[in-house]
């Protein structure tokens, strides 16, 4: 979980310095899969799959 929180950390610190730019990201994806589970009393249960195939731009303003 320490992992986890430096990772959205890092990642709040760069939307910020990109923010005071006006910068944009272009993710490009094919064909990208994410499967989703939810751990409910020491069990996990699938969510089901998520996949994406095309651009996804973050413009920060």
């Amino acid at each position: 979980m320490a992992e986890e929180q430096e990772w959205a950390n890092l990642l709040a610190e760069v939307f910020d310095k990109l923010t005071q730019k006006h910068a944009s990201i272009t993710y490009a994806f094919d064909n990208l899969e994410m499967k989703g589970k939810v751990e409910k009393a020491g069990k996990i249960i699938p969510t089901g799959t998520v996949s994406l195939t095309g651009k996804l731009t973050i413009t920060a303003k």
